[in-house]
């Protein structure tokens, strides 16, 4: 795209310095960042695609699901979090992700350098305009000082929870209450 390119183009050559030299310049009037798993790694939060993560260490034979859903996962591991296995039997994704939402209930996980650093942009600069992360981890709204209206949730946030069906909230509480008495 020709604004990428244009930021492309103007990166300094000289690192790390030369990026804050352009940050903090009259030439850079906003900033938007848009992140992904890999900004949380470093909080022990294991991402879904690398070694080690969610689709590579999924069982399904361990998992409650009829033999069906067990091959659809088997053969193509991100069928776990679709939404159409979601809608007709929620114990797979729910049994995967036990330990996330549990975990994030009792905040295991803190925010990151690279979190840390987009609060920076907004509190120092005050040109931080927006973060789009697709990270349903929360970890972006434990900085204090991005407002809460500058972070774009692409997929959601696990502190928010509604029934897929009917659209009504339940407190996150109640909801991890549920998870750990009912999901293995």
């Amino acid at each position: 795209s020709p604004v990428l390119c244009m930021v492309i183009m103007m990166l300094p050559k000289d690192g790390l310095a030369g990026i804050a030299r352009l940050i903090l310049s009259p030439e850079c009037r906003s900033i938007c960042i848009l992140s992904g798993a890999g900004v949380s790694v470093a909080s022990g939060i294991p991402d879904f695609r690398s070694p080690g993560g969610m689709y590579d260490t999924l069982r399904p034979n361990l998992i409650t699901a009829n033999e069906e859903e067990r091959e659809l996962m088997s053969s193509d591991p991100t069928y776990v979090v679709e939404k159409t296995m979601f809608m007709r039997n929620s114990y797979p994704y729910l049994e995967v992700r036990r330990l996330f939402i549990l975990g994030t209930r009792e905040r295991k996980w803190r925010a990151t350098i690279a979190h840390r650093f987009a609060e920076l942009l907004h509190t120092k600069t005050g040109k931080l305009t927006r973060v789009y992360t697709q990270n349903i981890d929360g970890l972006d709204r434990q900085c204090e000082g991005i407002p809460p209206e500058n972070i774009v949730n692409v997929h959601g946030t696990i502190g928010s929870v509604a029934c897929e069906a009917c659209g009504e909230s339940v407190e996150f509480d109640d909801f991890c209450n549920d998870v750990k008495s009912n999901i293995k």
